[in-house]
């Protein structure tokens, strides 16, 4: 019998980010957000007792319709009807902890291997989405705290905006990561793309 071959976790983006384009001055600004747990949260039945029990638990408001809400420790993007994805780092146990907080008000799922997420920042970072985001990130028709579930280059994505500087969160797939990787580089190499270490 051969020895068990040790399981690791891997990042989705493994050996894809790198600088492109001019680095002196660049234009977008990338972090993978590594060791973040997500869970999908959708409402059994109404919404107004998981908020009530959201805000219970975690002192937020749960967000109705395509916004983000977030404590210290817990984020709650809208991304459609009665469906939240949540997010954390809570070493392992956002699922487990959501399951029992939200028990009878809600359905709970792991995502977290299926989803990889990244934030974006820069000078530029509007003028790349431009090239292949089908939302308006203008700041009269998206700004902090607004959230989208659409495409991106026909990758389907979800994106929200955590500031005015502006800095996005964007999450796809993790079967897509190489593919948002691809357009996101080609798109944002005439503005030079800087790569920081994940956090």
């Amino acid at each position: 019998m051969r020895d068990a071959v040790p399981l690791a976790a891997r990042s989705a983006f493994e050996g894809l980010l790198h600088a492109v384009g001019p680095t002196e001055a660049p234009g977008v600004v990338v972090r993978e957000r590594a060791g973040l747990e997500i869970a999908t949260v959708i409402a059994r039945g109404g919404s107004a007792a998981l908020a009530a029990r959201v805000r219970s638990a975690y002192g937020i408001d749960l967000p109705s319709g395509p916004r983000r809400a977030a404590s210290d420790r817990i984020a709650f993007v809208g991304t459609g009807p009665r469906t939240w994805l949540a997010m954390g780092q809570t070493g392992g146990r956002l699922s487990d902890d959501l399951q029992r907080e939200l028990a009878g008000t809600a359905a709970v799922s792991d995502q977290s291997d299926g989803y990889a997420v990244m934030r974006l920042w820069g000078d530029k970072v509007r003028a790349t989405f431009e090239k292949g985001l089908g939302v308006d990130l203008h700041p009269r028709a998206f700004g902090p705290g607004d959230a989208a579930a659409t495409a991106c280059a026909h990758i389907g994505v979800i994106v929200w905006q955590l500031d005015g500087t502006p800095t996005y969160e964007i999450a796809v797939f993790r079967s897509l990561a190489a593919a948002f990787w691809h357009w996101l580089s080609e798109s944002a190499a005439e503005f030079g793309v800087r790569v920081e270490a994940p956090g």
